[in-house]
């Protein structure tokens, strides 16, 4: 490999490794992690210590592209992807986390579409949803059940890079360490311009531990609401003058089902309370031995309720919201949404900012209210308070 054009392209790396640290400071702190490295490889690739280059594609690229590219191996490392598709077909695996990893940049640069070395890059699931609304491994899924042709025809012919070194990467030692990369990156604060929401979900989730023991807190509702609520309430399978007990049926195991968690998205509500609320609902999920629910959002709307059972079925939500706040909505969209099968629970994460309802809108569904740095205290119901 001719010393002259690796000093070149060097130069070139470097120059452009600095104007991306300027414009994305939270990913440049991160990026300066990986060493540069070149290989006749085509492309690009990373281990997750270095990306990469080959100096001839290097070289067919503009700086716009180049920032993409940094940017699409940085992701692959922070993702973990380089770890996580053992056993998976890799070949249908990297496309999933191609997918991701654009999505994510695109949003970062308030983008539609971009092309690499003339071609556009994937970004969109079989689904034609944006892949970053899903884990690669659930595009992976998609993947599976698509027709051959129809991988071709969506996205042959379109990586730009490759991902030749991952199975030599060390699962969980590799993990471990950008994990304490992304903590020392948010702790130096202040960086995350030109971060989307959903990337920022996804690193608040790596930095921060749940503030909230869910296994107790869940455990001492259960109980509590049983005793008020178990014989209030007809369990709806049975008929006549017969009541049954309804609510939380499994009390002594670490689990519970038929949850509804509404999440208050606000203008009152910052993107930092956001992904604190995301972080509690995923600690509630990792806590427990089992826990299966919905999540809404609402402001003075609420969303059509997404069912999850695990962390990864949360990290494919995307908020919606923005404007005032209206608990009432949450309690009206309720009788009309679910009718006679009320959730067992409703877990309402919110900074309390608005007009409580009356006790008797819940129809008798226990409440929860999680207020997230706030020292508003509601009227009723369970009332918890966090700070982000």
């Amino acid at each position: 490999m001719d010393g002259g054009l690796i000093n070149q392209v060097y130069s070139e790396l470097i120059d452009v490794r600095a104007k991306l640290i300027s414009r994305y400071p939270f990913y440049g702190r991160l990026l300066m992690r990986l060493q540069i490295g070149f290989a006749e490889c085509q492309t690009a690739c990373t281990d997750a210590k270095r990306i990469i280059f080959d100096p001839d594609f290097v070289r067919r690229l503009t700086e716009d592209q180049l920032v993409f590219l940094f940017l699409h191996e940085l992701l692959h490392c922070v993702l973990h992807h380089c770890t996580r598709g053992r056993g998976l077909l890799q070949d249908l695996y990297n496309i999933a986390c191609d997918i991701v990893v654009n999505s994510f940049i695109l949003e970062s640069m308030g983008s539609a579409g971009f092309e690499i070395d003339g071609n556009e890059v994937i970004h969109l699931a079989p689904d034609g949803t944006e892949g970053r609304e899903h884990t690669a491994e659930k595009v992976y899924e998609m993947l599976l059940c698509a027709p051959e042709k129809e991988i071709e025809r969506m996205y042959g012919g379109s990586g730009m890079d490759r991902h030749i070194l991952w199975d030599k990467v060390v699962a969980g030692i590799t993990d471990d360490e950008w994990n304490e990369y992304i903590k020392e990156a948010a702790w130096l604060g202040g960086s995350e311009i030109g971060v989307p929401l959903s990337i920022k979900r996804y690193l608040y989730e790596v930095t921060r531990t749940p503030k909230t023991n869910w296994r107790q807190l869940l455990q001492d509702f259960i109980r509590h609401d049983r005793s008020d609520y178990s014989y209030s309430v007809p369990d709806r399978r049975y008929q006549g003058d017969i009541i049954m007990p309804s609510f939380l049926e499994n009390v002594y195991g670490y689990s519970a089902d038929k949850l509804w968690f509404v999440v208050d998205t606000s203008g009152s509500i910052s993107d930092e309370v956001l992904s604190s609320a995301f972080n509690e609902i995923k600690g509630a999920v990792d806590q427990m031995d089992s826990l299966s629910g919905e999540l809404s959002f609402f402001d003075t709307d609420v969303s059509e309720p997404v069912p999850f059972e695990s962390a990864e079925d949360l990290a494919g939500i995307t908020t919606m919201g923005g404007g005032g706040t209206s608990f009432r909505s949450i309690f009206r969209f309720m009788k009309a949404h679910y009718g006679d099968q009320l959730p067992k629970a409703a877990i309402i994460l919110t900074d309390g900012e608005a007009v409580f309802p009356d006790e008797e809108d819940a129809c008798g569904v226990p409440v929860m209210w999680i207020m997230l740095d706030s020292g508003v205290e509601a009227p009723w119901g369970e009332c918890i308070h966090i700070e982000s």
